[in-house]
């Protein structure tokens, strides 16, 4: 009964967050928000309120709340430091910085997950989760509530590239889905004390799709994707209610709910390239029942958009996918024809946001296209963090500094052991993660946070 008494507060999935919080990775696991009077334009000299440099490196996203937005990174030749920094919203200043040793040391270069997993936040507290297996929770003053290591407690966590899932949460519970070479679990912690709730087996596998909340009979559910499944479970309890096999390459976008509808991401299979079933994985399912039992039921399958990094977002009708490159396809929801297929100013690992009658994608290097929501493809704006020749500049003493860190390919193999490749594109793929990139995004009121590896960056209009 313990669990049970304890997420009594989620018998559903949490309520739409509040226009003035981002609460976790993709806010509440959609990407979309109901916040007001978001910028449409800026530039290196506009409408950017402040600029922020941020400690170590950090590929999670900011999650905001109330008036302080809070970020992770790590530092050290071995990723032996994690930092968690709150950051003043209004003026940029940093509110505090704690730093923790970690309990798993990693190689610290672009190759690797620095940071990659996104905290959650709620009104006790911040919860954060570091590729070393440190799951730590923080008041908003900095004060630490409690800090575990999964890795000791469960075993070295073992991904080629580290740790990338971030947390979600419902009610009074923390969810984190380690997906690895060694024994893979979901595992649902208490926020008030981080004690375990449950914890449920899962194939052993390598992801770094991130579990995302949604209800199914008024009661909380966690979906969780990776290694070829899409799996539902009782928050409750941890246990398995519904799994839906044959998807491939869904390895690092996560899965979006929205209502009973699941939209679920997937990208190439690099090991075994199959662009074909990658694109039919990029579907959306019913989450209802059959033969009243809980079950994934197909709407419809895709035929040519195929996700990357950046998760799926359903928004006002329509489903966004989005490639590495920069290709976003735009889907009817309900029957997935397509509307649209069209290319981006800018790569794009960031999933895009979606806000009233608008879409922003978040380009890799600084460069931001601004959609209008719907089955037209409209460009309203086109803006940038910095100036084209700035950011060369920048990347290119990036290089400089990354090529002793970077580690050299595999003799005779591609990106991630996969098949060989052409020089240049297996050059341009061990610097990907070089310089100024840009990982993620919040958006409240009037405000946009982007953050890069080293700087979070606050766009929001003078007046």
């Amino acid at each position: 009964m313990f669990p049970l008494l304890l997420l009594a507060g989620c018998a559903g999935a949490d309520p739409t967050p509040p226009a003035d919080t981002w609460r976790g990775f993709r806010n509440d696991g959609s990407s979309c928000t109901t916040a007001r009077d978001l910028p449409l334009t800026w530039g290196p000299n506009e409408n950017v309120a402040w600029r922020a440099a941020l400690p170590g490196y950090g590929q999670s996203s900011p999650v905001v709340w109330k008036g302080r937005v809070f970020v992770t990174a790590v530092e050290g030749s071995e990723k032996e430091k994690l930092l968690v920094v709150a950051v003043d919203a209004r003026t940029g200043a940093v509110a505090w910085k704690k730093e923790f040793a970690a309990s798993q040391k990693g190689k610290n270069n672009p190759m690797m997950s620095r940071a990659g997993p996104t905290p959650v936040a709620d009104a006790e507290g911040v919860y954060c989760l570091f590729e070393s297996g440190d799951l730590l929770a923080l008041t908003h003053d900095g004060g630490t509530l409690w800090h575990r290591s999964l890795a000791k407690e469960y075993g070295e966590i073992k991904n080629n590239h580290g740790l990338g899932s971030s947390l979600a949460q419902a009610g009074r519970a923390v969810f984190v889905q380690v997906d690895h070479a060694g024994p893979s679990y979901l595992l649902a912690v208490c926020k008030a004390d981080g004690k375990e709730l449950w914890k449920t087996e899962r194939p052993g596998r390598t992801s770094w799709t991130s579990p995302v909340v949604t209800t199914f009979n008024n009661k909380a559910a966690v979906l969780a994707s990776g290694g070829g499944t899409l799996t539902a479970y009782d928050a409750a309890t941890g246990k398995e209610l519904a799994a839906l096999d044959g998807l491939t390459g869904n390895t690092i976008p996560s899965p979006t709910a929205a209502g009973d509808l699941i939209a679920v991401g997937a990208g190439e299979n690099r090991m075994k390239p199959d662009l074909k079933a990658s694109a039919k994985s990029n579907c959306l399912v019913r989450f209802g029942a059959r033969d009243g039992r809980p079950a994934f039921e197909p709407v419809w399958n895709g035929t040519k958009a195929v996700s990357h990094h950046a998760s799926p977002v359903v928004h006002q009708g329509h489903v966004y996918f989005v490639t590495k490159l920069g290709l976003v396809h735009c889907l009817d929801l309900k029957t997935g024809a397509e509307r649209y297929a069209e290319r981006l100013d800018d790569e794009t690992w960031a999933t895009p946001v979606g806000a009233g009658d608008r879409v922003y994608f978040f380009g890799k290097s600084g460069v931001t296209t601004v959609l209008r929501a719907g089955g037209e493809f409209e460009k309203l704006a086109v803006n940038r963090l910095w100036s084209k020749e700035d950011y060369a500049a920048r990347l290119d003493a990036a290089k400089r500094a990354a090529a002793d860190a970077l580690p050299k390919p595999p003799e005779g193999k591609g990106p991630g052991g996969g098949p060989p490749v052409p020089k240049a594109e297996l050059e341009a793929t061990r610097y990907s993660a070089v310089g100024d990139v840009v990982y993620g995004v919040a958006a409240v009121d009037r405000a946009l946070f982007v953050r890069t590896g080293t700087e979070l960056v606050c766009i929001r209009p003078a007046k």
